[in-house]
């Protein structure tokens, strides 16, 4: 269970509350925060920062990718003296060569925390982006030796090899070692990104790649997880005609369409950014992802114009619910590199569209900017924004709406200058040199516990990384809220029941990755169990409640990590009956009665079968499926799935025995309507029956 800090208001916060006091950031490097030389935070070409708790003791620790563009360099942990440690909370220490051993230097663009192997410590994944000249590079698992592995908790051991498992549209010649199809392979990567894509309750991996030389193409990849941190390619992972080969720099998964799986949007540094919709909750024979960018990207004149969009970052902008977009660099129009948010319209338009806004960001330098990064450093509730520059001061936008300002003012308004009509004139970054490096990356966080964000900066060039550390001081004294949740209708006993909810709060999508999600029920009116909701990615998260007869209550409370609570519920749905009901009406043919039966519960990924016996062996046969039972004559009995669907045919056994079908939940959408009912009867061809045709009985199948 994650440790969280309870802060307290004293009469001071409550002063600087009630004041909205400006936040003030100074900057800890070097030598306070990341204390030894020697240990270093910066002096290298540093590309990525992530931050999560290795040892689990309730404070965040610190990863740098290191090297990109610039050579191999080592990837350093810097490991949190709060907690375990004893010390002062937000003072690092670096311990690369006992954490890290063995660890060899990489080339790198992106680094990554994720559970990969679902138990309960966080493991690494690093990019590694490769050059024309060697083929392009492997990248890395790091597994966290606590957990299953049975060792030391925050100590890392290099896995790559076994976790790299079924390759398909990998080429041979990218394969390190034998050409098999399996195992560790070459590409050319900066940014990829776990999340839960097949909802099946572990983290699958989104491979961008950008190709040799930043030349868009090569193609990008979606991996599953076999539920041990073994990743298997799925491909094709696209429709027909689908862009998959980009110049990524940068992508997020999210859910944009409110159907609870995970889709992609995609940035590409030189060419139009993308849209890719799961289609895990859709129609049977739909590709596993549709790239939508034509429709909800370009005919809305949304497209990108220029180059440079290095980024996207992804919130609740405007407060309606679904996720819009911040794009850097999108706009190039006069030579410049004007920043856009896009505004998602699916919600509660239901528009698979974004629109372009460009008035929503007051103040935009209109320079070479890396990166973006959402945070809450006022404490207000609303999110603002800092800025990573490629080519000199990093910014910060104030957000106005909690202060009450119109939308059409503007909403994210640059801070130190009041320039572009901007709202906010205070200066919060430092001001002199220790903001103005090359920088690649920022991470936002409370990194010393006292319950405001702080900001990480990565900076190339052998420039020292930074910690601008928020002084200020007010508390995050806001509750996650629960944009929806599953609402579970009644059904059939014998199947587990998965919840879904979507979270948003007053930070940054993979800070609300590490909360607390519980999924709290009882049965018959008895006493509650809990149950630690999953975190999928796209601030989604996924409970189950087993198998269950009788009335089901269930509710929701979610922690965020300065120990806020937000609850709903509870609501509740009756597990009862059966999957199947025999509703009659066979019809003898040549071996009697045709006999129908099915097992399994209809919930899409659990196994199942439809059994016909007593048929005619060699015999044109034929299932008829409908959603009511309409018995009608037909060849002397009854159709009872009327109206039908077009029937599936197929050639009965030659010896007549019985014939079991796999049930095909794996191709079922997952968002069958809760509580649907279908009614299934076999017509199989029969000259021994009294008009040629024999009937099996219906049966009527529930959903669950």
């Amino acid at each position: 269970m994650r440790v969280h800090l309870a802060i307290a208001l004293t009469g001071a916060s409550l002063l600087a509350l009630a004041d909205f006091a400006s936040a003030q950031f100074f900057d800890r490097q070097p030598g306070q925060n990341f204390p030894n030389a020697a240990q270093r935070f910066g002096g290298n070409h540093s590309e990525n920062i992530d931050v999560g708790d290795v040892d689990n003791d309730g404070d965040l620790d610190v990863i740098v990718g290191n090297g990109g563009d610039s050579g191999p360099q080592p990837n350093r942990i810097f490991i949190n003296n709060g907690g375990l440690q004893a010390g002062s909370p937000g003072t690092f220490v670096e311990q690369t060569n006992t954490r890290f051993a063995g660890v060899p230097n990489d080339t790198s663009r992106d680094i990554e925390f994720a559970d990969i192997d679902n138990d309960g410590d966080l493991d690494i994944y690093v990019s590694n982006r490769g050059t024309t000249a060697n083929g392009g590079e492997t990248s890395r698992f790091y597994i966290n030796q606590g957990g299953t592995q049975g060792g030391t908790i925050g100590f890392y051991a290099e896995d790559t090899n076994a976790r790299w498992g079924t390759l398909i549209s990998v080429p041979g010649s990218l394969e390190i070692g034998a050409q098999d199809g399996t195992g560790a392979w070459r590409d050319f990567s900066c940014d990829c990104d776990f999340a839960d894509f097949d909802d099946d309750g572990d983290l699958d991996l989104f491979h961008s790649s950008y190709g040799p030389n930043i030349n868009g193409n090569t193609e990008s990849r979606i991996f599953l997880n076999d539920g041990a941190g073994v990743f298997h390619e799925l491909w094709p992972w696209a429709n027909a005609g689908a862009d998959i080969r980009t110049h990524t720099m940068d992508l997020d998964p999210q859910d944009l369409d409110d159907d609870w799986d995970i889709d992609v949007f995609m940035s590409s540094r030189d060419s139009q950014a993308r849209v890719y919709i799961n289609n895990c909750y859709s129609p049977i024979g739909d590709s596993p992802f549709t790239d939508v960018t034509q429709t909800a990207l370009l005919d809305t004149g949304a497209a990108l114009n220029g180059s440079n969009n290095y980024e996207g970052e992804f919130t609740d902008i405007d407060g309606d619910g679904d996720f819009d977009q911040w794009m850097k660099n999108y706009d190039g129009g006069g030579g410049g590199n004007a920043d856009r948010i896009l505004r998602n319209n699916w919600i509660p338009s239901g528009a698979r569209t974004f629109t372009e806004i460009s008035f929503w960001i007051k103040g935009d330098p209109v320079v070479d900017e890396n990166e973006i990064d959402f945070l809450d450093y006022d404490g207000d509730g609303d999110l603002d924004a800092f800025v990573a520059n490629f080519l000199g001061t990093n910014y910060l936008y104030g957000n106005s709406m909690a202060d009450g300002n119109p939308i059409g003012s503007g909403i994210f308004h640059r801070t130190g200058t009041g320039a572009g009509g901007s709202l906010a004139t205070g200066t919060e970054l430092p001001t002199n040199g220790t903001n103005g490096q090359t920088s690649l990356d920022g991470e936002c966080a409370d990194m010393d516990n006292d319950g405001d964000t702080d900001v990480l900066l990565a900076n190339d060039s052998g420039s020292q990384n930074r910690y601008f550390e928020n002084t200020l001081g007010i508390p995050d004294t806001h509750a996650p809220t629960v944009h929806r949740w599953t609402d579970q209708c009644d059904k059939p006993v014998g199947s587990s029941t998965v919840i879904h909810v979507s979270v948003r709060d007053n930070s940054a999508y993979y800070i609300i990755g590490y909360y607390d999600a519980d999924l709290i029920y009882s049965v018959n009116g008895g006493g509650e169990t809990t149950v630690s909701m999953f975190s999928q990615g796209g601030q989604q998260f996924r409970g189950v409640i087993p198998p269950q007869s009788g009335t089901v209550s269930y509710r929701l409370e979610i922690t965020d990590r300065a120990g806020n609570t937000g609850s709903v519920g509870p609501r509740s749905f009756v597990q009862s009956g059966t999957t199947y009901t025999n509703l009659g009406s066979a019809l003898n043919g040549t071996h009697g009665s045709p006999a129908f039966v099915g097992t399994g519960t209809w919930e899409a990924g659990t196994p199942g079968t439809l059994t016909l016996s007593n048929a005619l062996g060699s015999a044109t046969a034929g299932l008829f499926i409908g959603f009511a039972a309409n018995p009608t004559p037909f060849k002397g009995g009854n159709l009872v799935p009327v109206p039908f669907l077009d029937p599936f045919i197929f050639v009965t056994p030659a010896g007549g025995g019985p014939v079991s079908l796999p049930l095909p939940v794996a191709s079922f959408p997952k968002d069958i309507p809760c509580g649907l009912e279908l009614v299934m009867q076999w017509v199989i061809q029969d000259a021994g029956a009294t008009a040629g045709f024999a009937l099996s009985n219906a049966q009527q199948i529930r959903a669950p």
